[in-house]
């Protein structure tokens, strides 16, 4: 089973998470690729588990993916 995978968008139409990951791109190219690659895996349901995942309940998972020099980046399912 596939999931989307959606960032959360302010009130204001700004979106964090998107921001982050521009300019990361720009900044460190490989973390980038490390960090797309991990919210790709969070498409596949298999990996709806921890450590990419925590089920915080009502049918909403903390996800989680990092790469080797930044912060863990979370969303919601």
């Amino acid at each position: 089973m596939d999931f989307t995978v959606e960032f959360y968008e302010t009130a204001a139409g700004m979106c964090p998470l998107r921001e982050f990951l521009d300019d990361l791109k720009a900044g460190d190219p490989d973390d980038f690729a490390a960090v797309v690659a991990g919210l790709a895996k969070l498409r596949n349901r298999q990996y709806h588990r921890e450590p990419l995942s925590k089920p915080l309940g009502e049918g909403c998972l903390n996800c989680v993916t990092s790469a080797s020099s930044i912060p863990a980046s979370s969303g919601f399912l």
